[in-house]
């Protein structure tokens, strides 16, 4: 479904609630990484609807949301703006905040500037910062899109986001297909101010409990940025997958789902 206008766009979501109808459920917002689309869910989604309303969203130039117009300022201030404007349009007062890679980062920067709508957040596969060898080469990622497609891009750095060698191939292909679809320019734009995200002074100031869940064999997110996130966060508790890829998300899907239920269950 498409809402009308949000801060000028339309923008697509999709809600799925499979509680007792006579129940009032809290609701949980599934916020995506770069180039992913509200379809990256699907395992998480059964697991979850079935306890609380699950809204999921395409931000803005992904997916079935409408793309930027020319200068839109990209960051991750107006990305939570553009959620908290979505959860105004829903009439939707509170939420629980899920997000993955770079959606957990948004999700922070929601902590922060909109702290009475959340009342918990899981991060999963979100980077603390990005060393100084990472930023290098999401810096390289603007020159690449520019000599290859968005698919081929994808394709060609895969190692950086999945284990090739143990993970279902068929998977990473329709995963690489579904980030292909993504805009170029939409991607070379959000990898501009990528190299500068840095959350080490943020994190301190999250008023909310925080799960951390994190892919041990990531190459983006070190396993003690996640510790230092853990420790700056002032109630966090983070679950380690130590032997996953970035994209713990996805390649166990039903078990990231499960640890979050736990964790909500808790705080609800």
């Amino acid at each position: 479904m498409l809402t009308g206008e949000i801060d000028g766009y339309l923008t697509y979501y999709e809600i799925d609630d499979f509680t007792d109808p006579w129940k009032e459920p809290e609701m949980v917002l599934l916020y995506h990484g770069l180039g992913r689309t509200v379809d990256v869910w699907y395992g998480w989604v059964p697991i979850l609807a079935r306890h609380y309303r699950v809204l999921r969203t395409d931000y803005r130039g992904h997916g079935r949301s409408a793309p930027p117009r020319v200068g839109y300022p990209w960051s991750l201030e107006t990305l939570a703006r553009e959620a908290k404007l979505l959860l105004d349009r829903l009439a939707v007062r509170r939420i629980h905040w899920v997000g993955e890679s770079l959606g957990g980062n948004v999700g922070i920067q929601f902590a922060l500037d909109y702290p009475d709508r959340l009342a918990s957040l899981t991060l999963c596969s979100t980077p603390y910062r990005y060393p100084g060898a990472v930023q290098d080469k999401v810096r390289q990622w603007s020159k690449q899109l520019q000599q290859m497609t968005v698919k081929e891009w994808y394709l060609y750095d895969t190692a950086t986001r999945f284990d090739p060698d143990k993970d279902d191939q068929q998977m990473i292909q329709w995963f690489a297909d579904l980030v292909g679809r993504t805009d170029v320019d939409v991607i070379r734009a959000i990898s501009r101010f990528l190299p500068s995200v840095d959350m080490s002074s943020t994190c301190p100031r999250v008023q909310v409990p925080a799960l951390i869940l994190h892919p041990g064999q990531s190459p983006i997110v070190p396993v003690e940025d996640a510790r230092a996130m853990c420790e700056a966060i002032p109630n966090a508790r983070l679950v380690m997958f130590y032997d996953s890829s970035h994209h713990v998300f996805l390649t166990r899907s039903e078990e990231c789902a499960h640890e979050t239920l736990r964790f909500l269950g808790a705080v609800s």
